[in-house]
């Protein structure tokens, strides 16, 4: 076993002709740092995770004690607190101890219940739309409500509301129930329309979106807990001014470093966040903008809880590509098995403006329609009228050639896909502002030496060296890693290696003169390899700051790392961290 584990875990490397091996263990000499300096960070949640502290996934109810704690209920968190308990602006407990959003009891004994309708009657507990308000059974009309998300009291008997999940509001109302059929509004809390308003996208202490709890305390401090894509909660004074706020952004996500302002802007599926890099680890990220508007772009996936929840987990693995000028991101999912979504963004909201559809009509993995007005096959959409929407003349057939799988957007907008081996070639940009995809535009590429079937696949258009992996077991797994140096100027030869993580191998990643690798299984842990001829380099380990690798999870993507180099020298490696709901972030300097 021993020496079939010592051959697996070779460097193969070129001398002279590039076909000369030599053998350089990745078992035992690789389990240490890389030369240099590196340090483990975070961003995504306000806690790291370390000492059994993180905010939670999912808000579905929260309930404030009148001692300021508040419960929270999800129906899913990786880390198993499905029961959170935060006061003062920390995670005190997990305690089983199921919160109410949808319930409440005023003080003339009258009972209080929102309405549901469930989407899917086999995630009840969660996926519902809400339908109205009933006061001791009887249905209620209240006066300017939009979409009722929950309920609670307000100290001087009057009922909270939340409004909405998609609809114009997104506020905290406050209702006089004293005559209970006739119920009369007195404030609200909040900017009307939320995060779409004043500059859309920039994240405001009173801009509120999907609104899942709210409730006050005995001093009269009123709690807003949201959640969507991420989860927030947030403490204000009587006065209205924020006291604190925390927030756990990522559910299977990753994060990215924006290429145009040398990393000090990260991007992630709908976060923006500025980096600090002179701030101490888990805190070089200030949370700055949400780019998901589900009020007035309804149909935007990362806005839909079952793409979320179900087959594909929703979108994960951005990637920030700037096209004449102008920023798109481009997106796959968990197996990157179903689509390529593309936003263009206005401001900080990312729009909706193309989608390339690798497989039928349903969701990988689940019998769930989306898109909207989708023609029968693989197909090809554009948002041909700019209203982030989809309809049914905006789709186009797709090539023959498409099959689903990992891919890599280069500079120049083509798009690198690594099952099949081909290209699509951007074509410009439509008067619209979306990218020109199209069946009858893609090249078909050539294998280089050595690559029995490609798996993954980065290309460095600055140095025009394409990183390709053979797949390994099944689509979750890769085999040897392949680095083709010159590779549009007509070369075919490449050095190889196999990741330290070994069969559990997942993920590559490139950038700078570096090879980064992880694994399944591997717990956050992270391979550096040199792209000039795939030589061992050392290994980044999860470190003290977030619990170490045994408090961290497994990479659930199969592209679930991403690597950039600053001008500085030093190196960022994002990787996905769904275990305590963030990003792993590894700083290093060679």
């Amino acid at each position: 076993m021993k020496q079939h584990l010592a051959l697996r875990r070779q460097i193969l490397f070129a001398a002279g002709a590039l076909t000369a091996c030599a053998c350089a263990s990745l078992a035992a000499e690789n389990l240490h740092p890389p030369p240099g300096h590196y340090e483990t960070s975070w961003l995504g949640n306000s806690f790291s995770g370390a000492s059994n502290r993180w905010v939670q996934d999912f808000f579905i109810d929260a309930q404030v004690q009148p001692d300021g704690t508040v419960n929270t209920w999800s129906h899913w968190d990786e880390g198993g607190h499905r029961f959170g308990v935060y006061k003062d602006g920390d995670v005190i407990g997990n305690q089983d101890v199921k919160a109410n959003s949808l319930e409440v009891t005023d003080k003339a004994g009258r009972h209080w219940k929102l309405v549901v309708e469930y989407v899917d009657p086999k995630h009840q507990e969660w996926d519902f739309m809400p339908k109205g308000i009933q006061c001791d059974g009887r249905n209620v009309t209240f006066p300017d409500l939009f979409q009722p998300t929950a309920l609670a009291l307000a100290n001087d008997g009057q009922l909270m509301v939340a409004d909405s999940l998609t609809g114009p509001r997104q506020q905290v109302l406050f209702y006089d129930v004293s005559d209970p059929e006739h119920p009369r509004l007195t404030r609200a809390f909040g900017e009307r329309g939320g995060i779409s308003v004043g500059t859309p996208g920039e994240v405001m202490p009173t801009k509120f979106w999907g609104i899942r709890g709210i409730g006050m305390d005995a001093a009269g401090n009123l709690y807003v807990a949201m959640s969507e894509m991420g989860t927030v909660l947030r403490k204000f004074a009587p006065n209205g001014k924020l006291l604190w706020q925390l927030y756990g952004l990522c559910f299977v996500d990753l994060a990215c470093a924006d290429p145009t302002t040398d990393g000090s802007d990260v991007w992630g599926i709908q976060e923006h966040y500025v980096m600090d890099y002179a701030q101490p680890p888990g805190r070089e990220a200030s949370w700055g903008g949400y780019s998901l508007d589900r009020h007035r772009y309804p149909n935007d996936p990362r806005g839909l809880t079952f793409v979320k929840q179900q087959g594909e987990h929703g979108l994960t693995s951005p990637q920030i590509v700037y096209l004449n000028g102008k920023r798109f991101m481009f997106v796959g999912g968990m197996f990157a098995s179903n689509f390529i979504n593309i936003f263009r963004y206005d401001g900080e909201i990312a729009v909706p403006s193309g989608l390339i559809l690798q497989w039928g009509n349903n969701l990988f993995n689940t019998d769930l329609k989306w898109p909207p007005h989708k023609p029968p096959g693989t197909s090809i959409w554009r948002d041909a009228n700019g209203d982030g929407d989809y309809q049914a003349d905006e789709f186009a057939p797709n090539t023959d050639r498409v099959r689903p799988g990992p891919f890599w957007v280069d500079r120049k907008g083509n798009i690198w896909m690594a099952y099949g081996f081909f290209r699509y070639d951007f074509q410009g940009l439509d008067p619209r502002g979306n990218p020109i995809y199209r069946a009858d535009k893609v090249t078909v590429l050539d294998k280089p030496e050595g690559v029995t079937k490609v798996a993954r696949v980065v290309y460095l258009g600055d140095t025009d060296t394409l990183v390709v992996a053979d797949e390994g077991g099944d689509m979750r797994h890769i085999g040897r890693v392949f680095i083709c140096p010159h590779y549009l100027a007509g070369n075919r030869k490449t050095v190889s290696f196999v990741s330290g993580a070994g069969e559990e191998a997942e993920c590559v990643a490139a950038a700078g003169d570096y090879v980064f690798t992880g694994g399944w299984k591997e717990r956050g842990r992270v391979w550096v390899n040199r792209l000039s001829d795939g030589a061992a380099v050392g290994m980044f380990e999860p470190g003290p700051v977030v619990g170490g690798a045994e408090n961290t999870g497994w990479i659930d993507i199969l592209t679930g790392i991403s690597a950039f180099q600053r001008s500085t020298g030093e190196y960022l490696v994002f990787v996905e961290e769904d275990y305590k709901a963030k990003v792993l972030l590894y700083r290093w300097k060679p």
